[in-house]
């Protein structure tokens, strides 16, 4: 998984408590506060294999700087807040701050409880497909 889909939809209270101690020791500018705009979903049609856009989706974008590194933070729906640690994450591992192995073993444990998650609601859908050989008795 790449860290933005981490930070995306892992637990927000790791991330703040992981940037505050990112930004104890290291000085963070703000570039663009966090703000929502629209940007349009793109898809890819699944039997023509041909790009299109679903619609437009809402987003929380960010940016900060670390030394002479910028961050960038983006998410969906209203989330400024995930938006802005996103975008410190992301400058913190560009300027290799002293913090980066504590922030890389963050990532690696939350990406270990987004995939036994996602394999639990795996097991719960697979539970309730039909087995329509089964039904035909």
């Amino acid at each position: 998984m790449e860290f933005r889909e981490i930070v995306g939809t892992g637990n927000l209270a790791v991330w703040q408590v992981l940037t505050e101690k990112i930004a104890a020791g290291n000085e963070i500018k703000i570039l663009q506060k966090p703000e929502t705009c629209m940007t349009m979903l793109a898809a890819v049609d699944s039997v023509g294999h041909t790009p299109f856009y679903a619609g437009e989706v809402l987003m929380t974008e960010a940016a900060v700087s670390i030394g002479k590194m910028i961050g960038y933070g983006f998410v969906l729906e209203n989330e400024p807040v995930r938006a802005l640690c996103m975008a410190i994450i992301d400058a913190a591992l560009q300027a290799h701050v002293e913090e980066e192995a504590e922030i890389r073993q963050k990532l690696a444990d939350e990406e270990k409880c987004i995939s036994e998650l996602h394999q639990r609601e795996q097991e719960m859908i697979a539970a309730t497909k039909v087995r329509f050989a089964v039904m035909e008795g």
